[in-house]
């Protein structure tokens, strides 16, 4: 079986700035093919819904419509297109604005090579997870797809789920996917992949001295208040509590050691 490809649309108004990001993303991972360079937004929309492309790369300031207008034009009829915004602005508005109008990632100009690729590769990560669900639904049964759900999960994990476009690969309502999944795996999905979570978020604390707010967003929390209500319901204590449960332990440990 061949290596699947993804389809990419660029849009910059500076054709020389255009075709180097383009040749940056293709260097950084050949399975990602250029189907449409574009130098404004209006043929950028028109590249999208000619190619139908798996991600879109735009500059914000382009004439015609902008990079921002863009995202949200294509989002109304295609909500599930990875967007990446690009701008030589570094201005938080920017950040906020994107973040308003569900951009996959925001990138700065000049595009940082090793920023790209880890844009790249979590786009890849998320597609062929994707890829290998619509590839269950083909030929699987409600244990194989919730199996397949389950691992969508582990892979996906610290990005944001949905699961209303989970059920809509398989064509299911939400309420369906949730009864088959707490059938099969025993428990609702949103339940599984916060206890998943968290029990990532036990490891980190135990084997790494991160704060626990950067913990909280490596592991797909909203928020570090969330995080720790989460948390606290699953183990029984705070997250900065079972670090300091750990401290003792390590601790008492260390003082048998010398007796």
């Amino acid at each position: 079986m061949s290596n699947p490809t993804f389809r990419v649309v660029v849009a910059d108004d500076e054709k020389l700035i255009a075709g180097n990001i383009a040749k940056n993303i293709t260097d950084a991972d050949a399975s990602f093919e250029i189907c449409a360079i574009c130098y404004d937004g209006e043929s950028a929309f028109a590249a999208v819904e000619q190619y139908h492309p798996h991600i879109l790369f735009t500059d914000i300031k382009m004439p015609l419509l902008d990079g921002l207008s863009l995202i949200e034009r294509i989002h109304a009829s295609n909500p599930d297109l990875r967007c990446v915004l690009i701008s030589g602005y570094g201005e938080f508005e920017y950040a906020k604005t994107a973040i308003k109008c569900d951009a996959f990632d925001y990138l700065l100009k000049p595009l940082n090579k090793a920023e790209l690729a880890k844009t790249i590769r979590r786009a890849k990560d998320e597609l062929l997870s994707e890829q290998s669900l619509l590839n269950t639904e083909r030929e699987g049964s409600p244990e194989q797809i919730v199996a397949s759900v389950v691992q969508y999960l582990h892979t996906n994990y610290a990005g944001e789920v949905n699961f209303a476009n989970i059920a809509k690969i398989y064509g299911f309502s939400s309420s369906y996917l949730t009864k088959i999944f707490r059938e099969h795996a025993g428990k609702p999905p949103i339940r599984y992949l916060n206890e998943y979570r968290v029990l990532v978020a036990k490891k980190l604390l135990r084997d790494t001295e991160l704060p626990i707010k950067t913990i909280a967003e490596k592991t797909g929390f909203i928020d570090q208040f969330y995080f720790s209500k989460c948390f606290k319901s699953y183990c029984g204590v705070t997250p900065s509590q079972y670090k300091e449960q750990l401290k003792t332990t390590l601790a008492s440990d260390h003082e048998r050691d010398y007796d």
